[in-house]
């Protein structure tokens, strides 16, 4: 999950690094982003194992089709908007969310990796659902999020995505 958020955030560390001039800042700040989705795939794996791998395993089209529903409804909601307004807007972050030192830094990358992962939960449980281990699925995924945070079409990306996944829903329901 982490390896497909960093692209994303390539915004952020470069204005890290030029406000900063300090490589070991800006991959602490990097250390906290990642700790947020390292706990999230801790949780998605400790899930798992309590359902008997049924999280990240085969599931049938009725759990296919209702988490697509669930994330193209959540594509549309006031906080993926809220969330996403503040993922693309990584100068904001630097200006008024600046804490200064490593522990600062850090605490910066964690702040910034909640605000990703309300940005992209509603993705990521769609990329479960679709499947996880998928590299294909992996890529798609990693393209619509960067274009959705790093692009001047991410706001429309993002209501696509939502049409994308609600057809995905139609059809795994039609199984």
């Amino acid at each position: 999950m982490a390896a497909m958020m960093l692209p994303s955030e390539w915004p952020l560390f470069r204005l890290d690094y030029a406000t900063a001039r300090s490589g070991v800042r800006t991959v602490v700040l990097g250390a906290g982003y990642l700790a947020v989705w390292i706990a999230l795939g801790g949780a998605v794996l400790v899930a798992d194992r309590a359902a008997g791998g049924r999280v990240l395993g085969m599931h049938g089209a009725e759990v296919t089709a209702a988490v697509l529903a669930a994330a193209a409804l959540y594509q549309l909601t006031p906080l993926k908007r809220r969330c996403l307004a503040v993922c693309r807007a990584p100068l904001a972050r630097v200006f008024h969310g600046w804490r200064d030192g490593l522990g600062g830094a850090f605490r910066m990358g964690v702040e910034n990796g909640v605000w990703c992962l309300g940005c992209c939960i509603g993705l990521m449980l769609a990329l479960l659902a679709v499947g996880m281990m998928s590299v294909l699925w992996m890529v798609v995924f990693a393209v619509a999020i960067f274009v959705e945070k790093a692009t001047r079409v991410g706001v429309t990306a993002s209501r696509v995505a939502a049409a994308v996944l609600a057809a995905g829903a139609v059809a795994a329901w039609a199984m």
